[in-house]
């Protein structure tokens, strides 16, 4: 792996704090998961077991039945949500 890429993958698990706040926003977390997505294919290939990988994390999904998009986490979807970051966290550390 290039350095370059190396560099660019830390700063996307670097970014997962970020995205841990309070309320998260779905269009930060959705470009953060693009761009995840577009480097690990760069850098493994588009079949490679780390994108997969990567796709298999169980996201929180935020089109929730009944709710407005702007309506609070409860503690359990926010629980949801923090362990599908750390899931993708961990693979991703693995792959630097």
């Amino acid at each position: 792996m290039k350095i370059e890429d190396r560099s660019k993958l830390q700063s996307l698990v670097s970014d997962i704090e970020g995205l841990k706040s309070r309320q998260p926003e779905e269009s930060k977390f959705k470009d953060w998961k693009e761009k995840v997505e577009k480097k690990l294919e760069e850098v493994f290939g588009k079949s490679s077991e780390q994108l997969l990988r990567f796709q298999r994390t169980r996201f929180f999904a935020f089109g929730r039945a009944g709710k407005p998009k702007d309506a609070p986490l409860s503690e359990a979807e926010r629980r949801e949500y923090l362990q599908g970051l750390d899931e993708a966290k961990r693979n991703l550390q693995r792959y630097l």
